[in-house]
């Protein structure tokens, strides 16, 4: 079976391609052209059954009829660079509302995880509960989000990403709304661990619908607005359910979640629209009464179609993480940070309740700094694209010069780390001078700026990744990339939490950030030396 993704080592040691004659279009046009495949099946789980291949159909059809050859042309690829139904083609407004859905449903994803952290000790009161397993049905709802990470990414690779979203956020709402109505621990915790399962193919489909719809020149101020919301939601979180918990109970934390939902969610359905390409062009071809190609499950049994599937597309993220070194670095570095993000949501409630004899909603304020810091953050990551990495674009189309054979972007990848390198300083910066300030009960406002600087590295790093694993493996296996990251990022955020408490129990605030801060930075030299050398 070829590998559907580069070499391990590609984007460390490809050399570069010879130089092109086209021009500038065409160079564009071409880069795109190896991140979309030009068959249908491609990226389905049980594509590599048969022997097809793209090149092959394409072939075929050039030695058949004028007339079949154009049928099935059109049937396998877009009709021109001007298809109106490539969504790189869509009008700017339908672009932005769908990114502006994603970015939004992301959010809600998000925010489900932290908004019930202000009711970790009134639910274990309630329920006659310790307050660590209580603390178990906060971290289990990420554990959620890894468990559903190898379903959602493949199935939406292989049935579309719009019908995968659009089934999942109505069920993960279920699941919220009987969390509300739990009447012990276990029944919180197994019902929190379901809606995590369900609102993770949101997070894991997010960033490839993106590359469905921009192309990578214009990519990064899209992808900014879709990372930043999601890493807003788990600081809003707390603010929120610490409000409704003060004044509601610590029920109505589940049941807000289930309101935006309501509100947001499905008044915008029925505009939200289908990217991927297989799934836009079968329907074309049903449409136009085209014979599609032979599907890969013909002749196949049921039990050996999902057996396929089972062992092909559900492992096909972790098999990238265990086999793809770019992958597994960039996603142990930026799960590790995301996980100490996590662990902070249950601890700040302690910490500043302890140090500060802050309220619910007083510490719950606080988590305002990570927003400051994330909005600063893209911002920054803004003004980059602008004035760095856009006019990088435009003068190697200008020059014509080839696209890099390892990658899907026009220019190399490797120009999304400097925002990695900017971000890891950040991140050493908040985690010391959040354990010095609360060490020595300085001003609350010392680490809430703290947290600012945390918010910020996260961003930065959390974006460089996102989008050099994008601009690597392109719209049709950047799904299943992502999902490796969120399998290990949300497994890391489920465990951290679970022993950042008694961490800060007993080495305190100051050692606890101090040890945290030694291994980051020795975790930070990695995008420090790609970029060093290969940038």
């Amino acid at each position: 079976m070829a590998a559907p993704v580069s070499s391990p080592m590609a984007s460390w040691s490809a050399t570069p391609a010879s130089a092109s004659n086209e021009d500038v279009e065409k160079a564009a046009g071409r880069t795109r052209q190896q991140s979309e495949a030009t068959t249908l099946y491609e990226g389905s789980p049980l594509d590599k059954e048969s022997e097809r291949s793209p090149e092959r159909d394409v072939a075929a059809t050039n030695t058949a009829s004028p007339s079949s050859s154009q049928e099935h042309l059109t049937a396998l690829d877009w009709d021109g660079p001007d298809d109106p139904l490539n969504p790189h083609n869509w009008c700017t407004a339908r672009k932005w509302f769908q990114t502006l859905a994603i970015a939004v449903f992301s959010m809600m994803a998000t925010l489900s995880s932290s908004v019930y952290t202000p009711g970790i000790v009134v639910a274990a009161e309630e329920f006659h509960s310790t307050r660590l397993l209580s603390t178990l049905a906060y971290s289990i709802y990420t554990l959620g989000l890894a468990v559903g990470a190898p379903l959602g990414a493949p199935l939406g690779e292989t049935l579309g990403r719009r019908l995968i979203i659009c089934t999942s956020l109505p069920i993960f709402s279920l699941f919220i709304l009987g969390a509300g109505f739990s009447q012990n621990m276990t029944t919180l915790i197994v019902l929190r661990f379901f809606a995590g399962v369900f609102a993770s193919p949101v997070l894991d489909l997010g960033a490839a619908s993106l590359a469905d719809i921009w192309p990578p020149e214009k990519r990064s101020g899209p992808m900014s607005l879709y990372v930043a919301m999601p890493f807003c939601g788990p600081g809003l979180g707390p603010l929120l359910g610490a409000v409704v918990t003060q004044t509601r109970g610590w029920r109505w934390t589940c049941w807000l979640v289930l309101f935006f939902v309501v509100a947001l969610f499905f008044p915008a359905l029925p505009f939200f629209k289908e990217t991927y390409k297989p799934t836009l062009l079968r329907r074309r071809a049903k449409q136009r009464n085209i014979p599609l190609p032979p599907m890969p499950t013909d002749g196949m049994s049921v039990p050996r179609i999902i057996h396929t599937y089972a062992t092909k597309t559900l492992t096909r993220p972790m098999h990238m993480l265990f086999t793809e070194p770019i992958v597994a670095t960039f996603h142990l570095y930026s799960s590790f940070n995301f996980a100490l993000l996590y662990s902070f949501f249950a601890a700040f409630p302690y910490v500043f309740a302890v140090e500060y004899g802050f309220d619910s909603i007083s510490t719950g304020l606080t988590f305002l700094g990570l927003g400051v810091g994330i909005i600063i953050a893209t911002i920054g990551i803004i003004l980059y694209n602008k004035y760095r990495y856009i006019p990088e674009v435009m003068t190697a189309l200008a020059e014509k010069r080839p696209p890099p054979p390892y990658a899907t972007s026009i220019v190399k990848p490797e120009r999304r780390l400097p925002l990695a390198v900017a971000g890891a300083p950040c991140i050493t910066i908040g985690l010391f001078l959040f354990g010095w300030s609360v060490a020595y009960r300085l001003h609350w406002i010392v680490p809430t700026i703290a947290e600012a600087f945390f918010g910020a590295g996260n961003m930065l790093i959390f974006m460089s990744c996102v989008m050099y694993i994008t601009d690597t493996y392109g719209p049709m296996y950047g799904a299943s990339a992502m999902a490796g990251n969120t399998i290990l990022r949300y497994i890391l955020g489920a465990v951290f939490p679970l022993f950042a408490v008694q961490m800060f129990k007993r080495l305190g605030p100051q050692w606890t950030s101090y040890c945290v801060l030694n291994v980051h930075g020795v975790a930070s030299t990695c995008p420090r030396y790609i970029n060093l050398v290969f940038v």
